[in-house]
């Protein structure tokens, strides 16, 4: 894949523009955004997982390939 769903672009701009109310995951079979809040609950799963270094790089324009 190598590349993020324009749904995975929304939520990176709501993590980004929400730091207090959101935050990133990284769990050792996905990548999540959960809620800050002491009950953190889960409310998006990236599209993305082992793929996910790669396709971010390729997000932020620096070129990237697997060897």
């Amino acid at each position: 894949m190598g590349y993020f769903t324009q749904e995975d672009h929304d939520w990176f701009q709501k993590v980004k523009e929400n730091p207090n109310k959101y935050k990133i995951v990284i769990d050792n079979d996905c990548i999540s955004v959960d809620t800050v809040e002491d009950d953190s609950m889960n409310v998006y799963t990236f599209s993305s997982f082992y793929e996910f270094i790669h396709a971010l790089l390729n997000d932020m324009g620096i070129n990237a390939e697997y060897c």
